[in-house]
C-alpha cells in the first residue's frame, strides 16, 4: 500500500467524516508516518481534504494537531475502513497526540469534543503536549 497515496487517506477520513464532524471548517490535522520528510494534512471543510508534500513546503503550523504514528500502526488504521483502529491504536499511546498551537486555537476549532475520544482534555494540565 502506498502510504503517500492522497486518494488512500481521502477515503478513510472521508469514510469516517462524522468522527470529524464537530470540528469547525478549516481545522488541519497532521498524521505524521515515521521515517520520512513527507506531511499528509486533512482539513476539514463539506468534506476533508488530504494534502501530502514535504514538510518543508508547509507553513508552520501545518496543522493545530498532528497523530505521530508509529511503524506498524499506518497499515492497521488504513486496512481497517472504520475509524475503530485508529481509535484504539490513539488510546493505546501507538498513536501519539501532538500540538502546535495554543489552547485558545483549539478551542477555536473545537478540538474539544474531538480530543475527548482520544482522553484528552483540553486545559486539563496533561502530558501529552495537547491540551
Amino acid at each position: 500500500m502506498d502510504y503517500f497515496d492522497y486518494k488512500v487517506w481521502e477515503n478513510w477520513v472521508n469514510n469516517n467524516y462524522d468522527e470529524f464532524k464537530s470540528l469547525k471548517d478549516g481545522a488541519k490535522i497532521a498524521m505524521l508516518l515515521p521515517d520520512t520528510d513527507n506531511l499528509i494534512v486533512l482539513k476539514k471543510g463539506d468534506t476533508i481534504s488530504v494534502v501530502i508534500d514535504d514538510r518543508n513546503t508547509f507553513e508552520f503550523p501545518f496543522a493545530q494537531i498532528a497523530f505521530k504514528f508509529g511503524e506498524n500502526t499506518i497499515e492497521s488504521v488504513l486496512n481497517d475502513s472504520t475509524f475503530k483502529t485508529f481509535k484504539n491504536l490513539t488510546l493505546a499511546d501507538d498513536i501519539g497526540i501532538l500540538s502546535f498551537v495554543d489552547e485558545a486555537t483549539l478551542n477555536r476549532f473545537d478540538y474539544r469534543n474531538f480530543l475527548k475520544k482520544f482522553g484528552f482534555q483540553i486545559g486539563s494540565g496533561c502530558s501529552c503536549g495537547c491540551c
